[in-house]
Formats: C-alpha cells, structure tokens, sequence
C-alpha cells in the first residue's frame, strides 16, 4: 500500500506532501469522485507547495460547482505520494449470497465501466485461472507493451489477483474488498488505495468448495 493522508485544506495539504515526498497526487474523497479526473476530482504530478495550494483551491472549487452539492463523509482531500507510469488496474471481491465469494478483474477507467471488460473467478482460483481473468479481458493488450508501451510485470498483478482470492476464500467476513487503482509497471505492482467492508459471516455453502481433484 502507498501511504495517503486525508485532509482538511491546503495547509494540511502541503504538510502531507512535505511529509511524503514530492511531486504528489490530490484526489477528492467523496465517493463518487475518487478516481474522477475528468470533473477535476484528481490532480496529478502536483511539484510544489503553490501548484499543490491552487490546486485544493481549484478543486474546491470544481467539486462546489457540481449540482447537487457533493460531500465527503470526512477530509474531503487526500495527498499522496506521485506513482510512476504503468496501467491501472482494478481488483475486487465480493461475497456473493449464492456464490460465496467471487473475485473481479479489469482496468481502470470509466471506458472499461461502460464497456463491462470485466473477468469474474469464483474461488478457489488455480494459477491457471488467474492467468485466464488477467488475459481475457478486452483490454489486456494494454498489459503486454499495446503501441510500444513498456511490458507490464503481469507475474506480480497475478499474484496479487491470487492472493485476494486466497484471503476472500478464508476470511467470508470480508464482504467487499477494493483496490483501486492498482498501478502496474515493468518492474512493480503498486496498490495505491484499498477500501474495505467488513460484516459478520452468513456465508451458506454447507459442501465446501474445494479445487478439482
């Protein structure tokens, strides 16, 4: 995990990021703006101290312009330290009532949202398995150099798939987990923001499922 911190203004801002290192990242904590560059909800590749201030000042200021009003449930802002290139990725899992629990891939973005790329595995997942849900979405060219780019390291993003898949078979109290953006590089795999949801267990599947004999 990259360490954030939420704030409340542009002072808390800056001593954050002199806290973590510059340049940084500003993002929106309300929900629905998390990873909404578009309404002006993240800025990127912020250099100093005056670019980070208006920065928080502009955003304010984008976030009120939307109608209605959105709110943050706490600091509405949150610093982190800049991530370097590499395509974002999305994983999650859920505790399906019929299913059990069920693990989601894709990347990032709202094309991927709108287009449904999204591969679904019900653990437990084999090797195998995980590597069918990274490569069997639309987009995983992006992953292995589409245009040139550099070749991700896909053997760490599926690791990280297979070890959500792990910890949801065991642990049926963790009814959602989301990492988003997971930023993978030619050389790392960076979760950069987890959000978890935690209930008690109602999980019925009385014959345990088991990988195939």
């Amino acid at each position: 995990m990259w360490p954030s911190r939420q704030v409340w203004d542009a002072d808390e801002a800056v001593r954050a990021a002199e806290e973590l290192g510059w340049p940084v990242a500003l993002k929106h904590t309300a929900g629905a703006l998390r990873h909404r560059q578009d309404l002006g909800a993240v800025r990127l590749d912020i250099a100093d101290a005056d670019e980070l201030r208006t920065d928080v000042e502009h955003m304010a200021q984008a976030v009120a312009d939307l109608v209605p009003a959105v709110r943050a449930d706490g600091p509405p802002f949150e610093v982190q330290h800049m991530a370097g290139i590499g395509v974002a990725c999305v994983v999650r899992s859920t505790e399906d009532h019929l299913y059990g629990p069920v693990v989601s891939f894709g990347l990032a973005g709202d094309a991927t949202d709108l287009l449904d790329d999204v591969t679904f595995g019900i653990p437990p997942l084999t090797a195998t398995d995980v590597s069918s849900m990274v490569r069997s979405i639309r987009a995983a060219p992006r992953l292995f150099g589409y245009h040139g780019a550099p070749v991700a390291d896909v053997a760490r993003l599926e690791d990280l798939v297979a070890r959500v898949s792990v910890m949801a078979d065991e642990l049926p109290e963790l009814r959602r987990l989301e990492l988003y953006p997971v930023l993978v590089s030619d050389r790392e795999c960076s979760v950069l923001t987890a959000r978890v949801r935690l209930a008690d267990s109602d999980r019925a599947d009385a014959l345990r499922r088991a990988l195939p004999q």
